[in-house]
């Protein structure tokens, strides 16, 4: 299993808005890129986020069933099973799982932002993204 953490950042300790407990704060990152597990890492472990990786959605199922998720961040396009399939198995499994999709582009006829919504994913972030999309995703979290 990948898994990387920076551990929490503790009491008054913040970065990028966010004020971290004592409670440690799972995220899954479900994408065939390694490019995606690296940027997701660079960028939530100095927060304070215990980062998971999967590299496709068979993989990602295997994760999700080994413990919770503050927020999962998955792929549309994977091999062995898609995003939306995946997606499909967790709202079965655990229905109130907070989940963003991510994409490689949008369609015209908006086919994959309409299979996001009706599959109940919280958001779509689209290839290339910002760092301020992850970040405003990241406020989802219910905080303890």
């Amino acid at each position: 299993m990948h898994r990387h953490s920076a551990g929490s950042l503790g009491g008054g300790a913040h970065g990028g808005g966010f004020l971290m407990t004592g409670k440690e704060r799972h995220i899954l990152i479900v994408d065939d890129e390694e490019g995606f597990h690296e940027l997701f890492g660079f960028i939530l472990q100095p927060l304070g986020f215990i980062v998971h990786f999967a590299y496709d959605g068979v993989k990602g199922l295997e994760r999700l069933k080994e413990r919770d998720y503050d927020i999962i961040f998955l792929d549309v396009h994977m091999p062995r099973m898609t995003g939306p399939e995946l997606l499909k198995l967790i709202k079965e499994i655990k229905p109130s799982q907070l989940v963003v999709m991510m994409s490689s582009g949008s369609d015209p006829r908006q086919a994959v932002e309409k299979a996001v919504r009706d599959l109940c994913a919280v958001a779509c972030m689209f290839k290339p993204f910002e760092l301020e999309q992850i970040m405003e995703n990241l406020k989802r979290i219910p905080q303890a």
